[in-house]
């Protein structure tokens, strides 16, 4: 059984930009006026020593270090940029080149190059749900609905839930943003018989670690993460904005209620040039004395 997901509900239509760029249905997007503004007010120095596209990547980057622009603005459009520093779109796309290999900026054919913000800390030995991670940091999180239906659960997601061969799990698919960027694509498989009617929550706005703790009042306490870098296929690559085969950060998640009942089955794509995963460990000295 499969339920409606966003693209099937009415609601206020997105722009073609906001489509292609990924951005979450939002009543108003960021304000790039003030980044606009300020790089088509820079002057080239051609007497300088330093190459031209140094130049500009350099005040790009202090702007971006000194300003704090949400990520998703928008740059100004090559054709103006060119026109006002009097500059060749060759020279122009090695300074955006430049910040694009800091991570700093992204570029999208159709699109334009925009703010793409720092990497964001996946830190692996915790246990937070998508949502907490974001706002821990100061994010603003939301989701985008893919498909939420009840199916026979995969079979590593049986095998670690403890269900039969064809034994149905909810499966719930969502893109994940902040701040209106999206940085995840979330794939949960629960055990369709301990979560009667999950169905009707909204998956946009709800946090699935709240609705399971506080609705079903299960205790979440551990869970076991593996960790692994894969190629973005097409269809991620179309989410998350990024070339085909571009790398991902591919965390499998399962996890136990403090009765020690397995109860989530996750597998979630972090795109490589938005994420860092961190991890802290610790000497053991009475292993290594063994050894």
């Amino acid at each position: 059984m499969t339920y409606k997901t966003s693209d099937d509900r009415k609601g206020p239509p997105r722009s073609e930009s906001d489509r292609v760029r990924g951005l979450a249905p939002a009543s108003t997007l960021t304000n790039s006026n003030t980044l606009n503004d300020k790089l088509l007010a820079f002057q080239v120095d051609r007497r300088s020593r330093v190459p031209i596209y140094l130049q500009i990547s350099n005040f790009i980057l202090d702007l971006l270090e000194k300003t704090s622009f949400s990520p998703g603005t928008l740059l100004p459009a090559e054709r103006i940029v060119c026109d006002r520093l009097s500059i060749s779109k060759m020279t122009l796309r090695q300074a955006y080149g430049v910040l694009i290999q800091k991570g700093c900026l992204e570029a999208q054919r159709g699109v334009g190059t925009f703010v793409l913000g720092s990497r964001m800390e996946k830190k692996i030995p915790g246990m937070l749900s998508f949502s907490e991670e974001v706002r821990a940091r100061g994010g603003d999180p939301s989701s985008r609905l893919l498909s939420l239906g009840v199916h026979p659960a995969t079979s590593d997601a049986a095998e670690f839930l403890g269900l039969h061969h064809g034994e149905c799990a909810f499966h719930i698919k969502r893109l994940r943003y902040d701040n209106q960027l999206p940085l995840a694509i979330e794939n949960v498989q629960l055990p369709h018989k301990l979560f009667p009617g999950l169905e009707t929550f909204n998956w946009e706005t709800e946090s699935l670690y709240s609705v399971m703790e506080g609705r079903y009042s299960f205790k979440l306490s551990q869970c076991h993460s593996e960790i692994m870098a894969v190629a973005a296929d097409r269809e991620q690559a179309r989410l998350l904005n990024l070339i085909v085969a571009s790398p991902l950060l591919a965390i499998n998640r399962k996890s136990y209620s403090a009765d020690n009942i397995p109860l989530e089955f996750s597998v979630t794509y972090y795109p490589g040039n938005r994420y860092i995963a961190t991890f802290a460990a610790f000497r053991d000295f009475h292993t290594r004395h063994l050894l």
